[in-house]
């Protein structure tokens, strides 16, 4: 929580670091949502209509915990809430509402991946499901440090997280958010790729066939069911792939139809690479990060 965002915010909440009570119960709700996505990807027939009702009732449990250790101590209008572990065990109990619902959450979550790495294929599946293992791992070694840090800090009023420690856990802070996100958006983002690539031939080849079409098709509109595009429509229309399949299709029907029609050595190189799209498998192949290949 960084104090140039921190303090306009809380200032905005009425201050008395309320900002850091909403922080940590935001991120009770936000881990009980992704525990129901998770059971939703896993389980067969997802998570029972009991089981979601234990997530919400033990969320609303802990954050009512929350409510009352935060707005019934004097701690929480500390000048800098963030900046150490406070000799307190009520602050201790607070913060490790929130730790040890990020423990389980993580070990759910771990366990998911690693379960599904074994059902998946594609090298890039098992990379997103790799580093999202390793954004596990690190929120439970962070959980553990924090715990760990909470209870000294208790236990020896001038303990201070220093050293090796203090170094695991800056890296783990920058680490894992890093790893879930890119771990979560990285087979979408490679098939999107993909899938822009081939729009983007299909849209090439697109353009260079429809004057070839337009001339076959010119004396027999009626063996058409492919619409006209202006020039706009041709850059803009959406799944290009498909007129090109139609415009192919009735040209060569045309041709077979009407076998005098000659085409120029650049049309026939056109029309045999329009054959060659329309037959070709596509590179982007459906798939989850959790859940069977198809």
């Amino acid at each position: 929580m960084p104090q140039l965002v921190y303090r306009p915010v809380d200032a905005l909440l009425g201050g008395g670091n309320v900002t850091y009570f909403a922080f940590h119960a935001l991120s009770i709700v936000a881990i009980a949502i992704l525990d129901v996505i998770v059971q939703e990807a896993t389980l067969p027939n997802g998570p029972t209509r009991a089981r979601k009702r234990a997530t919400v009732g033990i969320a609303a449990a802990i954050i009512v915990a929350q409510s009352i250790l935060f707005f019934g101590s004097d701690w929480r209008v500390t000048k800098n809430i963030s900046a150490a572990f406070m000799s307190r065990w009520d602050f201790a109990a607070y913060a490790a509402t929130t730790w040890i619902a990020m423990a389980i959450f993580a070990v759910t979550f771990t366990i998911a991946c690693l379960l599904d790495m074994r059902r998946q294929h594609r090298l890039v599946t098992r990379i997103s499901l790799g580093l999202m293992v390793l954004a596990g791992l690190g929120v439970l070694a962070y959980v553990a440090i924090s715990l760990a840090s909470a209870v000294l800090a208790v236990l020896y009023p001038d303990f201070r997280l220093i050293g090796w420690a203090l170094t695991l856990y800056t890296l783990i802070l920058l680490v894992s958010p890093i790893s879930l996100v890119v771990g979560l958006g990285l087979t979408t983002t490679v098939d999107g790729l993909a899938a822009g690539r081939k729009n983007y031939r299909d849209r090439t080849l697109l353009w260079r066939i429809t004057p070839m079409w337009q001339r076959i098709l010119g004396d027999t509109p009626y063996l058409s069911i492919e619409r006209h595009l202006s020039p706009r429509q041709l850059l803009t229309v959406r799944a290009p792939g498909v007129h090109l399949y139609r415009r192919h299709v009735e040209i060569r029907d045309s041709l077979l139809l009407h076998p005098g029609q000659t085409l120029s050595l650049a049309e026939q190189t056109t029309l045999d690479l329009a054959e060659a799209r329309t037959r070709a498998i596509s590179p982007v192949e459906p798939s989850e990060v959790f859940g069977r290949n198809r």
